[in-house]
């Protein structure tokens, strides 16, 4: 608001002093000394040096010019990664008209219905039913039920439930570019906790909540068998209300419905049926639960049906999902079970189509919701990062902070840069391996020509490792612009050894001989080399070339060890001594090279 239009409607003018030229002055400063701690630049400490101060402003803009840089080029990365394996969300449909909840059948008060968990003991249904919403922001887009499952065998404190898939089906169908779709459970005592949903089939679907909830999970030794004709009722929770309902029905005999063969069905007494009841439990005459409530269907007789997935059925796909006793307790090498999906939590959806183009495993349930890494991925850099003139973003990976490059000369320093590539495998547009390679000179029939020492590993298959997949197609990359394709020319998978050609010529490299007699003379330190495979750093890590393969993972008589402590895109790489003597290729068994 303009002073004009203050005084036009009537208003006041502030006229309390505000805050001196000198004191802005010291406020700048403070300011800009804390960005500069943050990003390593050294600011003057006399006030007095203006042209100290003059090249401090010239490194702090360049700094965040460079920051600027780095997060265009993750935006861009990003954005070709859900261009080529992401879901075409519409855009967020902003709507006035909420999901109406609607109630069934009677409320149930407290102690109204009991839930027999032993021949002598009975306990609360309300304690075992909750109430599930799937919101995008403040609005509520669908409401359901569940039931809470047993801790089972983990290591994290979680408390999971069950319910019906069409919460999941609901989830998808309402997903949009902006991607905030969020879960809310609303518990017993009439407390709403955030939920994930995780594992789901096509009926049943799981949500998880951090931490031990304090509700009753459902014995699943405790079976009933149902039978055509008997009496039932039905158990909901109303999210907004936190209202425990239930409506009776009775039970169909099994139809063949399509898709449906293995559910049964069941049929209201009042036919006021709501969706609330999906994902709550079916009791029988004995109030024993039957199973999970599922789906509404018609089947075209006038009369609303539910089906429901029996208690025993429900056992075996618990198991099946391995949610009460897991094959393992981490997440380490973990797949689905077959037949079984898992949803890609909200806002998270770049992230997997990233991990989908790097050629990385999607990760288990939770894993990304509670700020789970990747562990022994290509871009993990080691040792010293060296970046090539004209690198554009200013920070570099971090390694392992050790000083590796001064220790050699200037002209070896040079010399690497010109030689070591970054290589890549592609299927299609999914990356298969990342390594290091080796620019060196082939001794053909004719004359020598320049080829790529790596690691067979760039081209083994996927699901076979002692074959070569050639579908496989090559990129190598030398810092700063020179890209190419690559031929694989020659391998033997016994030595794991690979000869790349490039397509193109590559300008100002300077290929290693490294078949004359003095590159073969070795020094006990030794000096391992690699290309970061995100933005071709060049890496350095020290150590010691031992004698003998002892203490090595890998099953190769052959093969030598040093301490050089490496990371999985050196593969491939150099092992050279201090004079730039070529020492080796470097392997990597987890540990070092």
């Amino acid at each position: 608001m303009t002073a004009k239009t203050l005084r036009n409607k009537g208003g006041t003018t502030d006229y309390t002093k505000g805050v001196s030229r000198e004191q802005r002055a010291i406020n700048r400063r403070n300011k800009l000394e804390s960005s500069l701690v943050s990003s390593g630049i050294k600011y003057p400490k006399s006030c007095s040096d203006k042209r100290a101060w003059k090249r401090m402003k010239k490194e702090m803009f360049e700094y965040q010019k460079a920051r600027q840089a780095f997060r265009e080029f993750e935006e861009n990365q990003r954005a070709i990664a859900v261009q080529r394996f992401g879901e075409p969300f519409r855009d967020r449909e902003v709507s006035n008209i909420a999901f109406e909840e609607r109630s069934f059948g009677e409320i149930v008060k407290p102690g109204q219905i009991t839930y027999p968990i032993s021949t002598n003991y009975v306990v609360d249904l309300s304690s075992l039913v909750i109430s599930l919403a799937l919101f995008d922001g403040d609005k509520m887009l669908f409401a359901c039920s569940g039931i809470p499952l047993p801790h089972g065998r983990t290591r994290e404190s979680l408390t999971t439930f069950v319910t019906s898939a069409h919460l999941v089906r609901q989830f998808n169908e309402n997903r949009n570019k902006d991607d905030k779709l969020r879960v809310a459970v609303r518990l017993p005592n009439n407390r709403t906790t955030d939920g994930f949903l995780g594992l789901y089939d096509k009926d049943i679907a799981i949500v998880t909540c951090y931490g031990f909830l304090g509700v009753r999970p459902i014995d699943l030794d405790l079976m009933a068998t149902p039978s055509p004709g008997d009496s039932v009722q039905a158990a909901g929770r109303a999210f907004n209300s936190g209202s425990l309902m239930a409506m009776r029905g009775s039970l169909y005999e099994k139809r063949h419905l399509q898709n449906l063969d293995h559910l049964n069905t069941w049929g209201s007494d009042s036919q006021d049926i709501s969706k609330a009841v999906l994902g709550g439990p079916l009791l029988g005459c004995d109030n024993k639960i039957l199973g999970i409530n599922l789906d509404i269907c018609d089947p075209g007789d006038a009369n609303l049906r539910c089906t429901f997935l029996s208690m025993d059925l429900l056992c075996k796909r618990l198991k099946h999902f391995q949610i009460l006793n897991p094959k393992k307790l981490h997440f380490r090498g973990y797949t689905l079970p077959k037949h079984v999906s898992s949803v890609v939590p909200s806002g998270f959806m770049q992230t997997i189509c990233r991990l989908k183009s790097c050629g990385y495993p999607i990760p288990p349930p939770l894993v990304l919701e509670f700020n789970g890494q990747l562990l022994n991925h290509f871009e993990e850099c080691f040792g010293e990062v060296l970046p090539w003139k004209g690198y554009p973003y200013h920070d570099t990976p971090r390694g392992s902070g050790e000083r590796v490059w001064n220790q050699l000369p200037k002209e070896i320093v040079t010399d690497v840069s010109r030689r070591v590539v970054s290589l890549a495998s592609f299927n299609g547009y999914v990356r298969s391996f990342a390594c290091t390679g080796l620019l060196i000179k082939w001794h053909g029939s004719k004359a020598k020509h320049t080829v790529i020492l790596t690691s067979a590993s760039l081209v083994r298959g996927r699901c076979n490792e002692d074959s070569i997949d050639n579908s496989l197609t090559i990129e190598v990359f030398l810092p700063p612009n020179q890209r190419a394709g690559g031929t694989l020319e020659f391998y033997n998978l016994d030595y794991n050894i690979a000869i790349v050609s490039l397509k193109k010529n590559f300008s100002a490299i300077h290929p290693d001989d490294i078949f004359i007699e003095s590159a073969q003379n070795s020094s006990k330190k030794v000096v391992a080399i690699g290309r970061d495979a995100k933005f071709g750093l060049l890496m350095a890590a020290s150590g010691e070339a031992k004698r003998g393969n002892r203490g090595c993972k890998l099953d190769c008589k052959d093969v030598q060890v040093s301490t050089c402590k490496i990371k999985k895109a050196g593969i491939g790489g150099p092992l050279i001594n201090l004079n730039g003597s070529f020492v080796g290729m470097n392997f990597y068994d987890g540990s070092g090279v």
